[in-house]
């Protein structure tokens, strides 16, 4: 609940500073964003329909700011999304989104209205661990944490904008670093990092493993924000890397959606909606708990991964 707290604080300076910077040069800024909080509360007696008690509570921030001047422009935005739940009698909160992402883009005019030279760098993590729960008790270490994993991607191609609210970036040179700082995540091979050698029992560490993967190959990235009714607005994000070296067939796909709803100045509703598609995450699911991964419900490979979240609260469109 604390990391809560210090998110949400943390996102309340950042939304002070902008605030502030959109105050003095405007000429060649356009600044724009969301900042919201959600909370949710559900309490039954002797309710003949069934549920669950449960608390909730979300932040999120998105911002970007454009600068544009003669022949070049730069867009830097932040998206960041942090949030708990407390299910039935559980003592302890547990999240249920975390997401990091910032991005920087510099165009410069290419050879018509609408194209333009582009290079790109952004990044992508999450702020606390995240576990894996047997009724209210964590079961085993962290399957993630800030910086496990963490995405660095690079990109530079032609970018095609024919809207101030639409563009479409196709670069043939891209690169992709994850990055998994836990050592035992790691060692396991977790989110497509080389994993670590072992002895022919397989319970000694010959090698750990490497922390650091590094791919090259191409992108394309669609972008998408815009009132598309009145007090709805949308900010979507498609982006679909192919490495060159390997399974080039096999595109990572990261799509995330935010819907906002404008119900007065200070309250919204908003539709979170994530997909993330990467063939080198194993997803494990062990749905008869043997352990063995025999089972044809068991799912022990690269799997979509989904998160959709809808929430109502206080919300700040600046």
């Amino acid at each position: 609940m604390r990391k809560l707290i210090s998110v949400t604080l943390l996102l309340l300076t950042i939304t002070v500073i902008a605030q502030q910077s959109a105050k003095k040069d405007t000429s060649y800024w356009k600044k724009s964003g969301f900042f919201g909080v959600n909370a949710s509360q559900t309490a039954l007696s002797n309710w003949q329909g069934g549920g669950q008690n449960n608390v909730a509570l979300n932040t999120i921030l998105n911002a970007e700011a454009v600068y544009t001047r003669g022949k070049h422009s730069w867009l830097s935005k932040i998206d960041a999304q942090y949030g708990v739940i407390k299910p039935g009698d559980a003592k302890l909160f547990r999240k249920n989104i975390d997401q990091l992402f910032a991005l920087s883009k510099y165009n410069i005019d290419a050879f018509s209205k609408y194209w333009f030279y582009v290079g790109q760098g952004d990044f992508r993590t999450q702020f606390s661990p995240g576990y894996n729960y047997v009724s209210d008790t964590i079961s085993g270490p962290a399957t993630a944490d800030f910086m496990s994993p963490a995405y660095i991607q690079l990109a530079i191609g032609l970018d095609y904008k024919p809207t101030n609210y639409f563009s479409a970036t196709f670069a043939p040179i891209a690169g992709k670093i994850t990055i998994v700082n836990r050592q035992y995540l790691a060692d396991a091979g977790a989110y497509g990092v080389q994993k670590a050698t072992t002895n022919t029992a397989g319970d000694t560490i010959i090698t750990h493993g490497k922390k650091i993967r590094y791919e090259f190959g191409g992108r394309i990235i669609l972008k998408f924000k815009k009132d598309i009714f009145k007090n709805v607005n949308l900010d979507s994000y498609l982006d679909l890397f192919s490495n060159y070296a390997h399974n080039p067939q096999n595109i990572d796909v990261v799509f995330n959606n935010l819907l906002t709803f404008k119900i007065n100045k200070y309250f919204t509703a908003n539709f979170i909606s994530q997909m993330i598609y990467d063939d080198d995450i194993i997803i494990k699911r062990d749905w008869n708990k043997d352990g063995l991964y025999t089972n044809p419900n068991d799912i022990n490979g690269p799997r979509v991964q989904l998160l959709t979240t809808i929430a109502i609260g206080f919300g700040y469109k600046f």
